[in-house]
């Protein structure tokens, strides 16, 4: 019989595997995942397909040394992916390198099972005895290799059931924070949430650079207490909805949530704009039609929380300044004022860092109207204000593409807006 070309092959296995294809593609969408994992799960069913279509060749035995040649590499290869993978799922480092080990692990179980028989097998009970001792080695490996990772630890979680209750009626400002991200801890908060750079994954919001920390202890507490009631921006799936645990309420006492909302209180970014959405596909309020749409009520003077507050006083509804020296906001390459010690000079408006919106705003210009607001009304607000104001320069419907989300602050970073008194609550 005539063996077929790689070509016939591939004209007759591909289309078999086109519905099977599609299936896996329509099973991981519904599961949630990114469009770009569900083409990925299908190009692996397409490329098993491809790889069925090879001719096969006459078996020859190959030596040791030429398996150890071809699969080293491709295992080198998939060790990479798996860890570059772990990457953008956000698992923690111990756990990157459990899946790496596995990966070798494979590659010791594969290399075993090619080696050659030592003697010949006569008797059924030999190759089983083979194949189990084979396994035995594999899991032996990998076993001893993921007993030095960190374990779980019993006698840590009975601890933390049996401590005595939180109490705050003797607890200072820094301690009820402490207490906070305790709770946040002994609740493992981080396996779906991240708090800037800390934390296991982003099943939930990065609560750091979400800067959950400018909104009100209500908003807050119903976020702990009665999370469906509303929802946050990028997370309106169905799996996203039914991920936070609806029994706090029930589990933490009211100290408890008095000093989890303290420590959350604390995570506020001096230097950026929030930031929205799940990773991967995020952005920040300047990009935000909501968020801008707010902004706009608060600089007319229109919002009740900031009773007090008119930004279009001085700057005007359309942009056009009422007052002399007022900043114009249309005008994309005004410059900062001279006024402060820290003008930044040379940098023209629609160039400006997040930073310098934020001091201007909260600090104010000495020597004018321009005054502290962040001494007086709620940065969330101010920060909403500021997105809108940018607007005069650089319509939102206007725009051809989203400013990039701002990197992850560092510890050290963090540690320096407390240096440089960034923050106007001594507590922070």
């Amino acid at each position: 019989m005539e063996q077929k070309s790689f070509l016939q092959n591939l004209m007759a296995t591909v289309p078999k595997f086109l519905p099977v294809a599609a299936v896996v593609w329509l099973i991981v969408k519904w599961f949630g995942l990114p469009v770009t994992i569900c083409w990925g799960m299908a190009g692996i069913v397409i490329v098993y397909a491809i790889l069925l279509s090879i001719p096969s060749k006459k078996f020859e035995e190959q030596s040791f040394v030429k398996n150890v040649g071809f699969k080293t590499p491709v295992v080198l290869v998939i060790g990479a992916g798996v860890w570059f993978g772990a990457e953008y799922f956000g698992f923690p480092i111990w756990w990157k390198i459990e899946f790496l080990a596995a990966t070798f692990v494979a590659l010791l179980f594969f290399l075993t099972l090619d080696l050659k028989p030592m003697q010949p097998e006569k008797k059924a009970a030999n190759w089983v005895i083979r194949l189990l001792a084979t396994y035995a080695l594999a899991s032996g490996i990998f076993i001893g290799i993921t007993d030095q990772l960190p374990q779980f630890d019993p006698g840590v979680e009975i601890a933390k059931l049996e401590k005595p209750p939180l109490k705050l009626s003797a607890a200072a400002g820094p301690e009820v924070i402490a207490a906070g991200r305790q709770v946040f801890q002994d609740n493992k908060c981080f396996n779906c949430h991240k708090v800037f750079w800390e934390g296991n994954s982003d099943r939930g919001p990065n609560l750091g650079s979400k800067q959950i920390g400018l909104y009100s202890d209500d908003y807050i507490k119903e976020q702990i207490l009665d999370p469906r009631a509303n929802q946050s921006p990028g997370f309106e799936d169905k799996k996203s909805k039914k991920a936070m645990p609806t029994y706090y309420g029930d589990d933490l006492s009211k100290d408890e949530i008095t000093a989890l909302v303290a420590y959350l209180r604390t995570l506020r970014d001096p230097t950026h704009m929030p930031v929205e959405g799940k990773f991967g596909a995020q952005w920040t309020w300047w990009d935000d039609k909501d968020a801008i749409a707010e902004g706009k009520v608060v600089f007319e003077g229109l919002e009740p929380v900031t009773e007090g507050l008119n930004c279009s006083v001085c700057h005007g509804k359309e942009g056009i300044p009422l007052m002399q020296g007022a900043l114009d906001f249309r005008k994309e390459d005004n410059m900062d004022t001279d006024k402060m010690p820290d003008h930044l000079a040379g940098v023209p408006m629609k160039d400006w860092p997040d930073s310098l919106w934020y001091k201007r705003v909260t600090r104010g210009i000495d020597g004018t109207p321009m005054g502290p607001w962040g001494m007086i009304f709620p940065h969330l607000y101010l920060w909403k204000a500021e997105a809108y104001a940018r607007t005069f320069h650089d319509p939102l419907d206007k725009r051809t593409e989203k400013r990039p989300v701002p990197p992850v602050p560092t510890k050290e970073e963090i540690e320096k807006w407390q240096a440089d008194e960034l923050f106007l609550d001594p507590l922070l």
